[in-house]
């Protein structure tokens, strides 16, 4: 039987930005993390074709300033399985919901379903972050618009753009994973969009602009792909942030600002930020 890994690292004390440690997970194949606070901890599962990242995750986290990393074997059929009731049907907004593709369901009227097995990839609308960014989507709406989702994880905010009536999806991620999860949502959903490998807008057609951008991402990403966004995104159109720790908004705000974008309106939850923006 394959085996996957549980990774643990324990801290000192929580961050007040866990994206730091997200990343050196991520870079060594976890895509997606868990947090406890008591005691403060992140793990996540290495699969069984990526146990040579096992070692150098370690020593990473171990030089970031963890104070104690362990690691333990987990069969895949109990990992695969385990999480999953975890994973529940959840309201977001007034109309959306978000439900796993082995549940069964009966929707009421004017609801808006969305159909997820999300894999490995993040989005699952258990996290702040995405429920802020479905919720703004919500506000925003998307009929006839052209949207692309930059950091799409599992394809659940671009599902969401399709169903509210969506013109054209472009999707990008830079883990092949994402990209496999986000094309199979969409046949989940019988949703039609365009998938791309890579990062920030990079992989997109050159030129290409939008209605809608959709940005789920940790604010250094955020920053760092303003000015691009800012020529991406149509006069008049709406650039939807999240992934935003509250200690980092003042500087991920002051930087759209600066390259052109207005606050229309925002939801904070917990630590975290989501935030609507016009060009």
């Amino acid at each position: 039987m394959s085996e996957w890994i549980e990774v643990k690292a324990e801290l000192s004390a929580s961050p007040l930005d866990w994206s730091s440690w997200d990343d050196i997970f991520e870079e060594h194949g976890i895509a997606g993390t868990v947090q406890t606070d008591k005691p403060p901890t992140l793990s996540g599962y290495l699969s069984p074709d990526a146990l040579s990242n096992l070692e150098p995750l370690i020593q990473a986290l171990e030089s970031a300033g963890a104070i104690k990393v362990t690691h333990s074997q987990v069969p895949e059929v109990d990992w695969s399985e385990a999480w999953k009731q975890f994973f529940v049907p959840r309201r977001i907004g007034n109309h959306f919901m978000v439900v796993p593709s082995w549940s069964e369901f009966e929707p009421q009227p004017g609801d808006i379903t969305i159909t997820l097995d999300p894999g490995q990839a993040f989005g699952t609308g258990d996290h702040p972050t995405t429920r802020g960014c479905l919720e703004l989507l919500e506000r925003a709406g998307a009929q006839g618009k052209e949207v692309a989702d930059i950091g799409c994880g599992s394809g659940i905010l671009a599902v969401g753009a399709a169903l509210i009536g969506a013109k054209s999806l472009d999707c990008v991620d830079t883990d092949p994973l994402c990209i496999r999860s986000t094309t199979e949502n969409f046949a989940r959903n019988n949703v039609i969009g365009n998938t791309f490998l890579g990062a920030g807008f990079d992989p997109l057609p050159s030129g290409q602009t939008y209605d809608l951008v959709l940005s789920n991402i940790i604010s250094a990403a955020l920053i760092g792909i303003a000015h691009e966004a800012a020529r991406r995104v149509r006069p008049g159109g709406t650039w939807i942030i999240s992934g935003i720790i509250e200690t980092n908004w003042p500087d991920v705000l002051a930087k759209a600002t600066a390259c052109g974008f207005t606050l229309i309106d925002h939801i904070h939850e917990g630590d975290w930020i989501a935030a609507r923006l016009t060009r």
